[in-house]
């Protein structure tokens, strides 16, 4: 069956492999996420410096403790902000990069197959292969690590 699904695969070769190049183009190119990344420690920067100042002059003269306080709230909500926003670019960025080494190695693989094995290769089967799904109609739908789905029957 996977032998199968793989010739189906196969059939349009050369036009997955050029889709696939195109997707791991733009997984791999993560300038606006640096960039934004960028802003971000910046903006987080000048939060801590406003943060020490508001603290060094409370603690230099006399200030309205509730005007401190609210103040002092505000630029911690900011900053935790930011560490949130931050962290979601971290995680962005590690998944881009995560999925740009799936297709890397599908790909590698699929350039490898010049023609159809005679029989399973497991190495193959789990390098091209995200899932297999097996319904009790005796259906099996493979889903490629690229998100081709190709059905095959038993």
């Amino acid at each position: 069956m996977f032998l199968e699904a793989l010739s189906s695969l196969m059939e349009n070769r050369d036009s997955l492999i050029d889709d696939c190049r195109a997707v791991m183009h733009v997984l791999g190119d993560c300038k606006a996420i640096d960039r934004e990344m960028d802003e971000v420690r910046s903006e987080m920067e000048v939060t801590t410096g406003l943060m020490q100042r508001l603290i060094d002059e409370n603690a230099t003269r006399k200030m309205d403790q509730n005007d401190y306080r609210k103040r002092y709230d505000g630029y911690v909500s900011r900053y935790a902000a930011l560490e949130s926003r931050m962290d979601s670019l971290e995680q962005e960025r590690k998944e881009r990069e995560f999925k740009y080494d799936i297709f890397s190695g599908f790909l590698f693989e699929l350039g490898e197959i010049h023609e159809l094995p005679l029989a399973f290769v497991d190495r193959l089967f789990y390098q091209l292969v995200d899932f297999a799904t097996v319904y009790s109609d005796g259906r099996v739908l493979f889903t490629f690590r690229n998100g081709t789905e190709i059905t095959a029957e038993m």
